[in-house]
């Protein structure tokens, strides 16, 4: 029985899954700013309902891309 431990990839493989990966998703990330950046309200539609923070959704929005840079070079350095 052959556990997934042993499978290897081929040499190639490995650095070119990896910058699918961050093409993947690094466009996700600029769909994700550009939806920040396009469909915030400058005014709430009810006085009821508290007006959203610009700086604060695009700080939310931001934070993954640290997060994302951080685990992309952590795996490009251990990549053989």
């Amino acid at each position: 029985m052959s556990s997934v431990a042993t499978w290897t990839l081929p040499p190639s493989l490995g650095p070119t899954l990896f910058w699918v990966a961050v093409g993947v998703s690094a466009i996700a990330q600029l769909f994700i700013l550009r939806a920040v950046f396009r469909t915030l309200p400058s005014a709430p539609a009810s006085s009821a309902v508290p007006a959203p923070r610009r700086w604060a959704e695009v700080f939310w929005a931001v934070i993954p891309v640290f997060g994302l840079v951080a685990a992309f070079w952590g795996a490009w350095r251990a990549l053989p």
